[in-house]
């Protein structure tokens, strides 16, 4: 009984909402730009920008914000988890130090010297920018053309109303009747 209250109002009270302003007034294109942008912009190894520029680049771009923020919010998760491959990534191809990333290594490091570890962190965070920087167009085109035929399916074909022009009848004047 729970699990049906829970999936009722997660439906309800969620899922709706949020595919309703995803269709709001979009197109297949627009929506699929939309979520690739969100999603490309919340993985960003930035933590607090996400907002900022996935709002810019909407407004950029006329794309609905409220849309591609909310994309960005849902992809939250991934850019926690791709934090640390992207500092790797990072590290690895501009040829940096290697970074300690356990908790206690940290410590010892702020410890040690905490203008230094903010630095060594600071550098690892612009490494980890730079990667994904690198990697946001090939994987946000290819979130575009993976989307777009599906979001072609999926979506409901626009309604063209047809109307009817009436014909403009002359009246004829009297006095030639």
């Amino acid at each position: 009984m729970s699990t049906s209250i829970i999936t009722t109002f997660f439906k309800r009270r969620i899922a709706q909402p949020v595919l309703n302003l995803l269709r709001q007034g979009m197109t297949p294109h627009k929506l699929a730009v939309t979520v690739a942008l969100g999603s490309v912009v919340g993985i960003l190894p930035a933590l607090g920008v996400t907002t900022v520029m996935g709002t810019a680049l909407a407004a950029r771009f006329r794309l609905n914000i409220a849309a591609t923020v909310l994309v960005s919010y849902l992809v939250h998760p991934l850019q926690l988890l791709l934090i640390i491959p992207f500092i790797k990534m990072g590290i690895f191809m501009f040829g940096l130090d290697e970074l300690k990333l356990t908790l206690d290594e940290m410590i010892a490091m702020f410890k040690m010297d905490w203008l230094a570890a903010l630095n060594k962190l600071w550098i690892a965070n612009l490494a980890a920018v730079s990667a994904w920087a690198i990697l946001a167009v090939p994987l946000g085109g290819m979130l575009y053309l993976t989307l777009l035929p599906l979001l072609k399916r999926v979506m409901p074909k626009p309604t063209t109303t047809v109307f009817e022009v009436p014909e403009v009848v002359e009246a004829v004047p009297e006095h030639q009747a």
